[in-house]
């Protein structure tokens, strides 16, 4: 999320603090299932960031 949005990558404590500085509603949407262990709807998420960030990285790809 943050790096499709061209922001620092944070870690820790950082890392929350910054998803909901780009989009609260993003990161709800995003941690709701993870912290309820709904790991499926989490999954679900994480594929729609990905989609979002122009898809999954595949094998092979360099940088």
């Amino acid at each position: 999320m943050l790096l499709g949005d061209r922001r620092w990558i944070a870690t820790g404590k950082w890392l929350p603090r910054r998803l909901r500085a780009l989009s609260e509603e993003r990161t709800e949407r995003l941690s709701a299932p993870l912290l309820t262990g709904d790991f499926a709807a989490f999954a679900d998420r994480v594929e729609e960031e990905l989609d979002r960030a122009g898809g999954r990285l595949q094998a092979g790809f360099v940088r």
